[in-house]
C-alpha cells in the first residue's frame, strides 16, 4: 500500500496494546485504543495492492493472523497520510509485519526500511515459493503504483512500427471469469538471440501503460499475464503496441469485440 516518503515527524517511540478492530489491506489495520481507533500502517513492508494479484489473499493473511486479537503496537511516528507507522507484535510473541513477509505476502520495502532480517526472509519466501512468490513474475506495488500513474503521450495508431522479430502474437482479452488479474498477451522472439523484455512496455488506446519484464528465449513465446490492472485490455475491441527500451514500436495488433469472446485467445496479424 502507499507508503509515506518519510515520517512527518520524528516523534518518540511509543508503544501501546489494543484490539484490532479492522483490516484495511494487506499492511494497514485498525485498533482501538483508548476508545480511539488508531490507524496503523505496518513498517518496512508492502503488501500488494487491493486490485494487483495477491492482494486480497494478503489481507486475509492479516486478517488470519491479527483481526480481533490484542496486539502490541510499537509505534515509530506518523506518515503523511497521518497513519501510525508501526512493528505490531501479535499475542504469541510474533511480529506481524515479519510473519506477512514469512508468509509470502508482503515485500521487505527496502527504499524505506534498514531491517535486513525482513530482507532474510523475503528471500527464504521466495525461495519457497510462498504466497504471491508463486507467481513466475510478481510485480511490487511500488512498480504497480508507477505503472499506475504513467500515461502514454502517444497511442498506438501513432507508433511507428519498425518490425525487429520481437511481437505480440496472441491475447487474451476476455478470460472465463474475472479479468482482473487474469488476462494475458503473448510476445513471440523470431530473432537469433533471447530477448530480455525489462525497458519493454504495452500501450493501448487509452494511453494506458503496462511494464514488461522477464525474458523470451529465441524461437519461442512469453505468455504475460497482466496481474496489474494498469491496462485492461477491452472486452469491446482495442489496439495494442509492443514498444522497445529504446522508444520504437515493434508491433502492432488489433481485435474486435466479437474477437474477445470469453476463453477465446485472439491470434492475429501484426503490423
Amino acid at each position: 500500500m502507499i507508503y509515506a516518503l518519510f515520517l512527518l515527524v520524528a516523534a518518540p517511540t511509543d508503544t501501546f496494546t489494543g484490539k484490532v478492530t479492522a483490516v484495511t489491506d494487506g499492511d494497514s489495520i485498525k485498533v482501538l485504543h483508548e476508545k480511539t481507533e488508531v490507524t496503523i500502517r505496518l513498517e518496512g513492508i508492502d503488501c500488494p495492492e487491493l486490485g494487483q494479484a495477491f492482494s486480497q489473499q494478503a489481507k486475509k493473511q492479516t486478517s488470519k493472523l491479527s483481526f480481533g486479537k490484542m496486539v502490541t503496537v510499537q509505534a515509530k511516528g506518523k506518515d503523511r497520510y497521518g497513519r501510525t507507522l508501526a512493528d505490531v507484535i501479535l499475542p504469541d510473541g510474533r511480529s506481524l509485519n515479519q510473519e506477512l513477509v514469512r508468509s509470502g505476502y508482503a515485500w521487505w520495502y527496502r527504499k524505506y526500511s534498514k531491517d535486513e532480517g525482513l530482507g532474510k526472509l523475503e528471500v527464504e519466501a521466495r525461495e519457497q515459493k510462498r504466497g504471491l512468490w508463486s507467481d513466475a513474475q510478481p510485480v511490487a506495488p511500488w512498480d504497480w503504483r508507477a505503472a499506475r500513474r504513467a500515461k502514454s503521450d502517444m497511442l498506438p495508431s501513432e507508433v511507428k512500427v519498425v518490425p525487429n522479430g520481437v511481437a505480440i502474437v496472441a491475447l487474451l482479452p476476455n478470460p472465463k471469469g474475472t479479468d482482473a488479474g487474469h488476462e494475458q498477451v503473448t510476445v513471440g522472439n523470431s530473432t537469433g538471440e533471447v530477448v530480455k523484455l525489462d525497458g519493454w512496455k504495452l500501450i493501448d488506446n487509452a494511453g494506458n501503460v503496462f511494464l514488461l519484464s522477464g525474458k523470451v528465449e529465441t524461437g519461442k513465446s512469453l505468455i504475460v499475464t497482466m496481474t496489474a490492472a494498469t491496462m485492461p485490455l477491452n472486452n469491446n475491441g482495442d489496439t495494442v503496441a509492443l514498444i522497445g527500451p529504446d522508444g520504437v514500436g515493434r508491433s502492432r495488433v488489433s481485435y474486435s469485440e466479437s474477437q474477445a469472446r470469453s476463453g477465446a485467445v485472439v491470434r492475429i496479424g501484426n503490423e
